[in-house]
């Protein structure tokens, strides 16, 4: 059995080369949705700015643990000596 080794290399290098640009494909589309979020993010900010206070919601799973209300401080700095 005779091993053609320019045959495999050929046959490596395009298949090397389809996943290179394969995944330039999906980095390219990852790169776009990630420039949508961004910006449906900045319009969801705005929209936010202009409700009135009472009519506010907060998205599910961005509320703040109810103990983040209390902004008393606990513990007061150390005096320098």
């Amino acid at each position: 059995m005779e091993v053609n080794l320019q045959e495999d290399l050929n046959a490596v290098n395009d298949q090397l080369q389809k996943l290179v640009e394969e995944l330039n494909r999906i980095s390219s589309a990852r790169e776009n949705l990630v420039q949508q979020i961004q910006n449906l993010n900045g319009v969801a900010m705005y929209l936010r700015g202009k409700l009135p206070p009472e009519d506010q919601e907060t998205p599910a799973g961005l509320e703040m643990p109810p103990e983040s209300d209390d902004l008393e401080r606990s513990v007061e700095y150390p005096i320098d000596e």
